[in-house]
């Protein structure tokens, strides 16, 4: 949403004040007090909840094969009634181009992995899918969808739907058992197997969990980390509890050396040089003014 500071010329703001107010919220704003007779406030606050709905259903950063799907918040407990419930928009990959490679493995193993990667991001961004979501997102039926988590179970992947919430456990993000997974020493085929996440999936996870370490090293704070990756809080924390327990695991040092070498700063490439990262050097350069955030704890 736009936000109108007056400059301090008021010729410039008679000047371009009417582009300002071309804008969808000012537009609707205007359209909720002259035709429908809603007073300021109150029309303030429908053109807030209109732009919200607005800006999750047609988001346009949405990537090939995403859709946007309404979940069951992850903190709202079982015998609820649904119609009681203020569910989560959450961006789910219907479709991802790693699909193919399972698909080579039989219908059952692309639907393993569909499953997997479908309630993990749910659960990143805060919500729950039910085997129900599942079966209608997947076309198959309920009971396949159970019989395919069941095999999941065997293989000791915990599948977080809302019906076995009780066995997630503390809630750590499956980025976060990726990159544990490949710290203890395990090659990208054992953690793909393991995980039923693609090549590219892992090797990002590792990358981003190498620029968060090695921002915490350089003494940035979590809120600056997020500001900086665009990482959720709950992402941040778990990165850091995952590589401060390393002092305790000399057995996965060596690879966490190997895999944050190319961020160390010297002639090694920096993690800041990269596309979006002007974020970082704002700040490194005081000219970034932080606000306090409205926001809750995201996603990944």
């Amino acid at each position: 949403m736009v936000e109108w500071t007056e400059p301090e010329s008021k010729e410039l703001y008679k000047t371009y004040r009417s582009l300002v107010e071309r804008t969808v919220d000012a537009q609707l704003l205007s359209e909720l007090i002259v035709d429908y007779g809603f007073p300021n406030a109150i029309a303030k606050s429908l053109r807030d909840l209109f732009m919200r709905y607005f800006n999750t259903y047609a988001d346009s950063e949405k990537a090939e094969g995403q859709i946007i799907y309404r979940a069951i918040p992850e903190n709202i407990p079982p015998g609820i009634p649904v119609r009681e419930i203020k569910t989560l928009p959450v961006r789910l990959t219907l479709v991802h181009s790693s699909d193919i490679d399972s698909l080579n493995n039989g219908t059952a193993e692309l639907t393993r992995q569909r499953i997997v990667r479908l309630t993990n991001e749910a659960y990143d961004q805060g919500g729950l899918l039910t085997q129900a979501d599942l079966a209608l997102l997947l076309g198959v039926c309920p009971r396949t969808i159970s019989n395919r988590i069941a095999e999941l179970r065997e293989e000791g992947i915990i599948v977080p739907t809302r019906g076995n919430k009780k066995d997630i456990g503390p809630g750590i993000s499956h980025k976060t058992k990726i990159v544990e997974l490949y710290l203890k020493g395990l090659g990208f085929t054992e953690v793909k197997r393991r995980t039923r996440h693609s090549t590219a999936s892992i090797a990002r996870y590792l990358k981003d969990f190498a620029r968060v370490a090695c921002l915490y090293e350089g003494r940035h704070t979590i809120d600056e980390i997020r500001i900086i990756t665009g990482h959720s809080e709950r992402l941040i924390r778990q990165y850091i509890e995952l590589r401060d327990s390393l002092d305790e695991r000399p057995e996965m040092r060596q690879r966490y050396e190997q895999l944050t070498a190319k961020f160390v700063r010297g002639e090694k490439k920096s993690p800041y040089d990269e596309p979006g990262d002007a974020m970082f050097r704002a700040i490194k350069e005081a000219r970034y003014e932080r606000e306090p955030s409205d926001n809750g704890d995201d996603s990944s």
